[in-house]
């Protein structure tokens, strides 16, 4: 973790035990942020996981879905739980927990970008081009089998580059270890070639998403006004006419023709819905590394940015920043209760069912 502690007074003589008692008050809101986003990403996308595979007559979103759901319970059961053994053995380094713990953060970034980048495209192909070809059933599979290995080869330069990583302090000149670039690695190119590939990924994967979904907002106001204009011509043919006039067959295309508009509508309602919250999802995705860049680009901008001036509170702050990513791990399962009326309904029955059999 890219944490000092700068705001302590270099003119007392700090023990080991009281810098290390300054580290953990500095860190504890990064540590209960942690601990929230595993417990809630684990119950959540385990949740997720069942209702989706089990209970759900399978589609294009709804594995995608799944997908997304086991590379965040991935983050939460296994990348999670090593980000907090990195930070609290900061002063007692561990090379492994902090490779992993890297590792699955790049490959959890990697992957969902990835995947919410195909949902973008099957939901603009669905709704702007359904008379085109669509992606099929197999064809999803097969792209989010891409996206796993994508993100698994993506993030392994973040396993090599992260590892021993020594500071001097400013503090009686102790030198500590901390989970960044390697020293091995610190004064070369790699690690600069490593993050613009990063943020080249985000920025590509934010562009995407933003055009197929700016245009499936304009068909869908296409739609809309097209919807309008019928609905009109409709009600003026119906007054002109009389109900003398209307034969018994005219009466039965008129309701053929009403039950194929309605079956049409609730089609086009259903796909918008699926459509909204998918969107919901990647905008969440997006958001959640807007505190982190933030930090970073400050850090880079002003290379004082997390000097001395910073009080144990604003370290904190910057801190849980750096983690806002984490967010992912635990926010789909509420986007998805809050917007999928069957899943909130599934996941009330589940819990209705455990608590009658105690």
């Amino acid at each position: 973790m890219n944490l000092s502690l700068k705001y302590l007074p270099h003119d007392i003589n700090w023990s080991m035990e009281e810098i290390r008692d300054e580290y953990f008050k500095v860190i504890i809101p990064v540590l209960v942020f942690s601990v929230f986003a595993m417990t809630v990403g684990t119950l959540g996308n385990c949740l997720v996981l069942y209702i989706y595979k089990f209970k759900y007559r399978q589609s294009n979103h709804r594995y995608f879905i799944i997908c997304l759901a086991a590379c965040d319970l991935t983050g939460s059961l296994i990348g999670i739980p090593f980000l907090i053994a990195e930070m609290t053995l900061t002063y007692f380094y561990c090379t492994t927990a902090c490779k992993i713990s890297r590792y699955l953060s790049h490959f959890g970034g990697f992957c969902s970008a990835c995947i919410i980048i195909i949902i973008a495209i099957e939901r603009y192909l669905n709704m702007c081009k359904a008379n085109g070809k669509q992606i099929s059933y197999n064809m999803a599979k097969r792209f989010s089998y891409f996206s796993i290995m994508f993100g698994i080869f993506s993030a392994l330069p973040s396993a090599l580059l992260y590892g021993h990583n020594s500071v001097q302090t400013e503090i009686h000149n102790l030198t500590v270890l901390k989970c960044h670039y390697q020293d091995t690695y610190k004064d070369t190119y790699f690690p600069l070639m490593y993050q613009a590939f990063f943020v080249l990924w985000f920025i590509v994967a934010l562009i995407t998403v933003c055009a197929c979904y700016t245009q499936i907002v304009c068909t869908i106001r296409a739609q809309n006004a097209a919807q309008n204009i019928i609905c009109q011509c409709t009600s003026i043919n119906n007054t002109l006419v009389s109900s003398e006039d209307v034969t018994s067959r005219s009466n039965q295309l008129t309701v053929t023709r009403t039950a194929n508009f309605n079956r049409k509508s609730n089609s086009a309602i259903q796909a918008y819905r699926v459509a909204k919250m998918l969107f919901i999802v990647a905008a969440v995705f997006f958001c959640s590394y807007i505190p982190y860049f933030g930090v970073r680009l400050a850090n880079i901008t002003k290379p004082n940015f997390m000097g001395k001036n910073l009080s144990p509170k604003e370290t904190s702050g910057i801190a849980v920043c750096l983690k806002s990513y984490l967010i992912n791990y635990f926010a789909n399962p509420i986007v998805y209760g809050f917007l999928d009326g069957a899943f909130r309904a599934e996941c009330q029955n589940l819990f209705y069912r455990i608590i009658s059999r105690r």
